[in-house]
């Protein structure tokens, strides 16, 4: 049996993250970007084979000088699932997603949340994502995304605005001994930088702001704060920045006079108009503009990324953008910034949810099958 400890984990978990990364790397390449020796790299492998993580493919390409060809590896993405779920008022998204980041079934309702039921809700909708999927792969973990101060670390919600919650909420000791399997909750914005970090193969992001913006028109979202909502996920060094108090990314312009409890300059009944009045809309486009360019200015970005259903507002807000950052810009080189869209739409915040349980659960070393002592047993449902 392989040794057991901190240390042990801590090795998988590296060894892991690279395979996943690097899909058909081979035993002797990994031992070579690790720095590892290669007995160690031959048993971790042998280790994660066994508990069913990672998989051999086809062979690879022999050497130039001839000899056996090497033996690739690769991410199982058939071991386990993640659950993803965004909550707002009268609405949620949940995702499945496999250990590649595809996802395998989607799931929306609407539902009344309020902090006394907001536990029972959650729980009834994993039950009913769960039956998306008749496999007999693990659910590995479940993420909440929703919208006000949240202390992630903690598992508390200190407030929202959107969902009238004026307390702090013990989320995590609230689903004590209901989930077998851990589950996290996390502010909707930084859920949306998980999504675009956790599950990236492509591209090494490091520093980029992702920008939630969602507009709702029931009638509670419009008389509560307007119905437009904006909130930054930040990540800077290739991690989420949550800040001293984990309430980085709360966003209130700085056009605003004094206190109060809407995001803009415009008053609540001119918000209300925005998806009937033109001028009104440019208004608020743009002051969310000026306001992100100074951001991505001082913060020096590299991308920005816009999710949430903006864009159903039909309005340009990357082009506005970009003009507010030429202005912001006071020496004459140019800056590169790129700006788009999200490519998950509107299952930005619930994939980010499922993005956000991986990477946790990876990098506290507590992913399934990254322990010697771990067993399928231990893996339930709702108890």
């Amino acid at each position: 049996m392989p040794p057991r400890g901190d240390q042990w984990s801590r090795t998988a978990a590296r060894i892991f993250r690279t395979i996943w990364r690097n899909p058909s790397i081979s035993r002797i390449d990994l031992a070579h970007k690790l720095d590892l020796d290669k007995s160690t790299v031959t048993k971790q492998v042998a280790h994660l084979i066994e508990n069913g993580l990672i998989v051999e493919q086809e062979e690879g390409e022999a050497s130039a000088r001839g000899g056996r060809k090497p033996i690739c590896l690769s991410a199982n993405k058939e071991y386990g699932h993640f659950i993803g779920i965004e909550l707002q008022l009268g609405f949620y998204d949940a995702v499945i997603v496999d250990l590649s980041g595809n996802i395998l079934a989607t799931l929306r309702g609407d539902t009344h949340v309020t902090s006394d039921n907001f536990v029972q809700v959650v729980l009834q909708i994993i039950e009913e994502t769960r039956k998306q999927r008749c496999d007999s792969s693990l659910l590995l973990g479940v993420g909440v995304g929703t919208a006000g101060l949240i202390d992630s670390k903690k598992g508390r919600i200190r407030y929202s605005v959107p969902l009238g919650i004026d307390r702090t909420m013990d989320f995590a000791k609230a689903m004590e001994g209901k989930l077998d399997v851990p589950c996290f909750i996390e502010n909707d914005a930084n859920c949306c930088a998980w999504g675009e970090l956790a599950f990236n193969r492509v591209e090494e992001l490091k520093d980029f702001l992702f920008a939630l913006v969602e507009y709702r028109k029931d009638e509670t979202s419009l008389l509560k704060y307007g119905g437009i909502g904006v909130g930054f996920g930040i990540v800077l060094g290739g991690k989420v920045h949550t800040g001293a108090h984990g309430y980085t990314g709360e966003f209130r312009s700085a056009f605003c006079n004094g206190p109060g409890d809407l995001q803009f300059s415009l008053t609540r009944n001119e918000l209300m108009l925005l998806r009937f009045d033109r001028g009104l809309l440019n208004r608020a486009v743009d002051e969310l503009a000026r306001n992100m360019a100074m951001l991505i200015n001082t913060m020096d970005f590299q991308q920005v990324f816009i999710g949430g259903n903006i864009e159903a507002l039909d309005v340009d807000l990357p082009t506005v953008l970009r003009c507010r950052l030429k202005e912001n810009w006071m020496y004459p080189s140019p800056k590169d910034v790129k700006i788009r869209y999200s490519s998950f739409g509107d299952k930005a915040v619930a994939f980010g949810a499922a993005g956000m349980v991986f990477e946790r659960l990876l990098s506290e070393h507590r992913l399934p099958g990254l322990a010697s002592s771990f067993s399928s047993d231990n893996i339930g449902g709702i108890s």
